[in-house]
């Protein structure tokens, strides 16, 4: 009516070491385990702030700077130039008529196009610089707010599965993070969702639960270092410009501001440039008729 076994000492252990020591040293992997969870989150919502801010609010923030000061300055540079070219025109036909020279308006203008080479190509590349952020604006896809809400969440799903700071040394990880980086910067939720369905069955290389206390103490170090890293850059990139720009931007009393300010350096190249004209059209019609007179003489 009894078993065998029954009164043996034998306790039915399925294997779990209960024992005092290897019930501690369970309960502190499991701690460990815990907190490289928990780095681990926190480095990806690091990296994804990060992302969102180099793929998307800078870029904002860069556009518009361009529409609302930029189209400005842009404006100003080539008041400025005009400025420039006109005093100098008119300095060098004031030397041609002290030298008693007929003033050679196609030379001066040669000699005004070699003189002032860098001044236009500064211009033309903010008018460049300007072209491109208002194509840029003009491109760029509006998603909703669900949509976007949708975006980032992909996009901090795989930061954590697929970014070179959790996965040193995996290349295609690497490659499909490239990709995830790309589809945020565009707003292409599409493409977001596809990377996600098509890379559901990647799992961690390592299965942390099978490394020891010493192991996982190692790489607990590790992502701390990363983190610090992470945090760095991150205050790097909001403490400093474009990124500090953002509420100056948002602010049109400050816009104006400014806005007045590039105004009136504007209007006084103008004037100086008008002026200018003005003495140029005088001389050279002063030297046409100095010279008719001669001939008729």
């Amino acid at each position: 009516m009894f078993d065998d076994d029954a009164d043996t000492g034998n306790t039915g252990n399925n294997g779990n070491d209960t024992t005092p020591g290897g019930s501690h040293a369970a309960g502190e992997c499991r701690r460990l385990l815990a907190e490289i969870d928990r780095l681990r989150a926190r480095i990806t919502e690091g990296i994804v702030r990060i992302e969102e801010i180099e793929g998307q609010v800078i870029p904002q923030i860069r556009a518009d700077f361009w529409m609302k000061i930029g189209v400005w300055r842009v404006r100003l540079a080539k008041a400025e130039l005009a400025a420039r070219r006109a005093k100098r025109r008119y300095a060098l036909a004031q030397a041609a008529a002290n030298r008693g020279s007929a003033v050679d308006a196609d030379q001066i203008d040669k000699a005004l196009d070699e003189e002032l080479a860098v001044w236009r190509e500064r211009v033309q590349t903010q008018s460049r610089q300007l072209n491109t952020w208002l194509s840029w604006r003009s491109a760029t896809t509006r998603l909703g707010s669900s949509s976007a809400k949708e975006l980032k969440r992909l996009f901090r799903k795989l930061a954590r599965r697929f970014h070179p700071d959790l996965h040193p040394g995996d290349a295609q990880r690497a490659e499909y993070y490239a990709m995830a980086q790309r589809a945020l910067a565009s707003g292409d939720l599409d493409m977001m969702r596809a990377l996600d369905v098509a890379t559901a069955d990647m799992t961690e290389d390592v299965q942390l639960d099978r490394l020891g206390a010493d192991e996982l103490r190692f790489e607990i170090d590790m992502l701390r270092d990363r983190l610090h890293a992470v945090e760095q850059r991150l205050d790097r990139l909001t403490s400093t410009e474009p990124y500090t720009l953002r509420e100056r931007l948002a602010d049109a009393e400050w816009v104006s501001g400014q806005v007045t300010v590039i105004r009136d350096r504007i209007d006084a190249h103008e004037a100086v440039r008008r002026r200018y004209d003005e003495r140029y059209k005088r001389l050279a019609g002063d030297m046409g008729n100095a010279i008719g007179s001669h001939r008729a003489s």
